[in-house]
């Protein structure tokens, strides 16, 4: 056999296995990672930025179909939007049995874009920072999960953010959790409507 058939022969076996590598990995990311991606959508209202994932918990699921059919109403009943877009912001938030990473922050779709950064390295280095890594599937790892939310109070009112002055709604709420833990149970949210649109721009 000449060098030259030897060469076309190694040259095979490398394209070979280029191509079983290639077939194995794609399985892998579709089976381990794929799956776990906060990116992975169910629905999506795009007009709005919100998203449903498919690794949502079941709180959330019945919680954003309602927005969705809030939303899809003419007119949009404002004071139901700030009261279902700040309980998911809650579940989305202080549910971390279902995050990837200490990196993978909720709520994020809720609130103004402008404190978004802000937002997750704050929650990065307190809420998240123990919440270890689940590419795999396998952590091991008791994370709270938010097991009912109830708004107990609403106020429509005005806020001036950015030195502009907004239309507004104080949204209280009230949550539980699915195991005893020492994480929040209430809050005071503060929404602004921005054209046509609600964000959250203050917890307190």
């Amino acid at each position: 056999m000449s060098k030259k058939q030897d060469r076309r022969i190694i040259i095979l076996f490398v394209l070979i296995g280029i191509m079983l590598f290639s077939i194995v990995g794609y399985k892998a990311y579709n089976d381990f990672i794929k799956d776990q991606s906060p990116t992975k959508k169910l629905i999506s209202l795009d007009l709005y930025g919100y998203s449903l994932k498919e690794r949502d918990i079941p709180l959330f699921k019945t919680n954003f179909k309602a927005l969705e059919k809030i939303l899809n109403e003419t007119p949009i009943n404002y004071e139901e939007y700030a009261k279902s877009i700040s309980k998911l912001f809650i579940i989305d938030v202080f549910t971390l049995s279902n995050k990837v990473s200490g990196t993978d922050i909720g709520g994020l779709d809720f609130i103004h874009k402008d404190l978004r950064e802000n937002f997750k390295e704050n929650m990065g280095n307190t809420l998240y920072k123990n919440v270890k890594n689940n590419l795999d599937g396998k952590r091991k790892q008791t994370l709270p999960e938010v097991a009912s939310i109830e708004v107990t109070d609403v106020f429509e009112t005005k806020y001036t953010y950015n030195k502009t002055e907004y239309p507004a709604y104080l949204v209280s709420l009230k949550w539980t959790y699915t195991k005893e833990n020492n994480y929040e149970t209430s809050i005071k949210l503060t929404v602004i409507k921005d054209k046509d649109l609600l964000y959250i721009v203050k917890g307190e």
